[in-house]
């Protein structure tokens, strides 16, 4: 029996021991008085006395005992601990991990691929050996180690779930109790809904050791202060604490003792390459949030719960509530559950809550009942009511200097699409109660026209499953989208650019809103009725005129220029090339963002727009730039929510009223919710989006994308568990990934021996004298962080490729020397200087161990003292002499221009 386990034994037969002395002692009349905890002091009757002892005893013998097990006794069995063949030092486990993680991390790899690789290396391998020679015998042979898959038959039309448990209890129905369609097709389900319960998955992660240890590291458990003025995570957020307080979910409870959990889902088409085989499958996916961002970003880690089968013909699932309601019922199961704790080792009691929801526009549509993107009340964070145009056939909402002051002098601008002065106050979200009363008014309707009234009037569709959780709370727990939000944004940003937007359409929208008179053509009726290739323009219209708001054919080429020069660092996905006249080369919302943030973009368009129009888009960018800060301080919030909403009043001002759509608006709330929920880093989509895209390429079945995912994801999730514990090492398998990189991060923390590194070796490396001047500086700097040098080596490493160096905010950032052999230019950096205009090249790096940690030293090229202009720092490129920093010491590497014998700092 477990030490813990004993342990609890002799306390509990020590306690009841106490209650039997305590019960014996006589008590005025012919009652018994009773001490125990549990019933805290009630009078126990003599003849009930010892039946009560016994219920007791045996409560606290069962309380204790875990939900769920997962011992790590179980890798110790025969069957896995045996040696792949006589005389090697791989087990079987070992050997039988590597291929099934070649196989859940190769997309489109099939079951018959794996099956001829075993046999393949089977053959290959001394005989006699335990190598299994199929992907049936691997999974057979691993099938106790993986997590429970539970199989539920669906209604065709998605109205119920045939289970057991919940509300209703449909399992032994033949037919739909709402549309009476037949639950089976010649015997066989019409539709089945695969699921992974997250009770057991808990229960790995506290009961794995190394996994467990994470939830008590000090650095990502410690709370933050209230004079913290530096948020970096979600977890430092105001919205994370409020959990903690007093009436909140997590009341009096510790950290590591709360998992809060953030849910994911939309539509996904694993057909998407192929316009005939369209399909809309909806991923459910749940995240730990107190997890470490590196990792809580991992698929594994990030817990796919389930994938909701499409509807007939491949359609979008008409409900979601019947998939949603396994998670709320198991959740509600799961409130508080007993697991063992390997770091205490003794069971523990967990509490489960959904408090964040992180979904696009028509996930969040279709999860929390709301209207769609395209309606007059599209905003699902207020009351604001949109403007349908006629020309643009859309809802354009133009309230944004309803978010300034009353009294900031554009509210009296002229140029607005609402003429004169705006004294209109900022829209309000409904409270709790105003929302479930009107969700309630909804339910009530009697048919769908009114229902559909209902709904245009405030933007709800009705109630939804979620509504069950006690603590549930959409108006405080739904985080903006910033990914989609953004990116969008810029997308229509570049189309407005290269000329997309200068149609008759919006043209015709600001003469309604009598703007920009000086673009209006002067087209007769007679004429529009004509085909635009057939149209006789006069040379003296004002037909080739162009907006204020785009750039000319002429321009572009220039923008173009510009876009090609620029040099991009190894944080960025986006590679130069002419993005204004082939928008496809920012295809990625990745590269959208970055392309703005980085800088690139006013470069590009410097000097080309009117100063009006060309001032505002500054404004815009700059806003954007600080709004995807990986850290946020909280004395610069308000001004950054200052400048964003009058930045994008600017915007409705001096651009077209098409740019004004419901991304527009969502900006606002994104910028005002940073405060509540942290900086958008910890809240991106990206790793979500990176999930589908692991989703999609598994889907190689036919007909049954979902369940066969479910299985592979099975095997995946198992791989990941046995990576971040530490108990298998996939180098040799695929190299290095991201995963790999998180998992080395995470031993490196958990080894208790072992010191802080701030770099990791790399490739291509040599040793070189130290002079005695850079010994001299070495020293004084060790010095400085309390490290005792007594001798120096004469040599160290000479590093000439890339360096990943970790900052004090464990961000990697990857410079890259002069002589790296990559597509990637040397890395510029901002140095420690008094002025703050200092900048230098990286040459290459010098690697010293020091007390058995490595250090990192940089030999760089300074430039001349660089000098502002037109909002970028401008040095000439001649390199003037080489100096010795030490990595921690450099700024992040800095997206640059070169051209024309100067250097162009775009972002420092």
């Amino acid at each position: 029996m477990h030490y813990s386990y004993l342990l609890f034994g002799i306390c509990i037969l020590i306690h009841c021991t106490q209650l039997v002395a305590m019960g014996s002692r006589s008590q005025p009349g012919t009652l018994k008085y009773c001490t125990c905890v549990k019933c805290q002091g009630a009078w126990i009757s003599r003849y009930s006395f010892y039946k009560h002892k016994e219920k007791l005893t045996e409560s606290l013998l069962s309380s204790p005992t875990p939900s769920f097990e997962y011992p790590e006794s179980s890798f110790n069995a025969p069957e896995f601990t045996q040696p792949l063949f006589e005389g090697s030092s791989t087990s079987v486990l070992e050997a039988v991990t590597k291929h099934l993680y070649v196989f859940s991390v190769n997309h489109g790899m099939s079951k018959t691929a794996l099956s001829d690789s075993l046999m393949c290396e089977k053959s290959s391998l001394p005989q006699p050996n335990h190598l299994p020679s199929s992907y049936k015998e691997a999974r057979t042979l691993v099938a106790p180690l993986l997590m429970p898959l539970q199989k539920y038959d669906v209604c065709i039309n998605d109205c119920v779930i045939f289970r057991d448990s919940g509300e209703y209890e449909y399992a032994n129905l033949n037919e739909c109790p709402q549309c009476l369609e037949p639950r089976k097709e010649n015997g066989k389900s019409r539709k089945m809904f695969t699921y992974m319960p997250i009770g057991p998955r808990l229960s790995r992660w506290f009961g794995t050791e190394n996994l467990c240890k994470l939830i008590y590291e000090k650095t990502l458990t410690v709370s933050r202060s209230e004079n913290n003025e530096v948020i970096r995570d979600f977890t430092d957020s105001e919205q994370f604490h409020s959990w903690f307080k007093a009436g909140q979910v997590f009341e009096n409870l510790g950290k590591n003792s709360c998992v809060p959990l953030s849910l994911f889902t939309d539509g996904v088409n694993p057909n998407r390459n192929s316009s005939a085989c369209q399909k809309s499958m909806w991923p459910i996916i749940l995240t730990w949030i107190t997890l470490p961002p590196s990792v809580r970003q991992l698929l594994g880690p990030m817990m796919l719960m389930g994938i909701i089968p499409s509807g007939k013909n491949g359609s979008e699932p008409k409900s979601l509530e019947p998939y949603l309601s396994v998670v709320v019922d198991e959740l509600l199961s799961l409130t508080e559950f007993t697991v063992l704790n390997s770091y205490t080792s003794a069971p523990m009691t967990v509490k489960v809550a959904l408090l964040q929801y992180l979904c696009d526009i028509p996930g969040y549509s279709k999860l929390l009942h709301l209207s769609g993107h395209g309606g007059l009340r599209s905003c699902p964070y207020c009351q604001e009511h949109g403007h349908y145009c006629k020309h643009l056939r859309k809802t354009i909402h133009i309230s944004n200097r309803t978010f300034l002051p009353s009294n900031h002098p554009l509210r009296n601008s002229e140029g607005f699409a609402v003429q004169g002065p705006d004294r209109n106050s900022r829209p309000k979200a409904y409270s709790l109660h105003e929302e479930t009363a009107l969700r309630d008014m909804y339910q009530q309707k009697p048919n769908k026209n009114q229902k559909q009234k209902q709904q245009k009037r405030t933007g709800l569709k009705g109630n939804y499953i979620l509504q069950k959780l006690p603590y549930h709370n959409r108006l405080e727990q739904m985080s903006p989208d910033g990914m989609h939000t953004l990116a969008d944004f810029i997308s229509h940003l570049m189309e407005m650019l290269s000329g997309k937007y200068n149609g008759e359409k919006v043209l015709s929208c600001e003469k309604d809103f009598n703007r920009f008179p000086d673009i209006h053509s002067e087209i007769s009726d007679d004429e529009k009725e004509q085909p635009k290739k057939k149209r006789k323009l006069d040379p003296n219209s004002k037909h080739d005129v162009t907006p204020p708001w785009s750039l000319s054919k002429e321009q572009i080429k220039i923008a173009d220029e510009r876009a090609q020069h620029v040099l991009y660092t190894n944080a960025e996905d986006i590679s130069p090339g002419p993005h204004f006249s082939k928008l496809w080369t920012l295809r990625t919302m990745n590269s959208k963002i970055q392309f703005v943030t980085s800088g690139a973009l006013e470069r590009c368009i410097q000097g080309l727009l009117p100063p009006t129009q060309e001032k505002t888009l500054k404004c815009v960018c700059d806003v954007l730039k600080r709004m995807v800060s990986p850290v946020i301080h909280m004395s610069t919030l308000d001004e950054l929510q200052k400048d964003t909403h009058e930045a994008f009043a600017l915007l409705e001002r001096d651009f077209p009223l098409t740019m004004q759509n419901l991304t527009t608006h969502l900006i606002h709330h994104v910028v005002e919710d940073l405060a509540r929920f942290g900086p958008m880093y910890g809240r991106w989509l990206f790793p979500y989006e990176r999930a589908n895209g692991w989703i999609t390429r598994q889907c190689l079945r036919k007909g049954l994308e979902e369940s066969t995912v479910m299985e592979t994801y099975a095997i995946y999730d198992w791989c990941v568990h046995m990576i971040l514990s530490g108990k298998f090492n996939p180098v040799d398998a695929l190299g290095k990934t991201s995963l790999m990189k998180t998992s080395e991060r995470l031993m490196e923390k958990l080894d208790e021996d072992s010191s802080a590194v701030t770099g990791r070796k790399q490739h291509r490396k040599k040793n070189v004298l130290l002079t005695d001047s850079m010994k001299i500086h070495m020293r004084s700097f060790y010095m400085e962080l309390g490290i005792g040098v007594i001798q120096f080596p004469d040599t160290v490493a000479e590093i000439h490729s890339s360096v990943e160096v970790t900052d004090s905010s464990d961000r990697n950032y990857k410079f890259v020397c002069d002589k790296y052999r990559g597509n990637k230019p040397p890395s510029i950096v901002k140095l420690p200087c008094v002025n703050n205009n200092q900048f230098a090249q990286v040459c290459f790096f010098l690697e010293h161990s020091v007390n058995s940690s490595i250090h990192h030293w940089a030999i760089v090229e300074l430039f001349p003292l660089a000098e502002k202009c037109n909002s970028f720092f401008c040095m000439e490129d001649k390199p003037l002499q080489r100096k010795l920093f030490h990595s921690s010491l450099l700024g992040k590497p800095l997206v640059n221009v070169k051209n024309q014998g100067k250097v162009w700092i775009l972002r420092d």
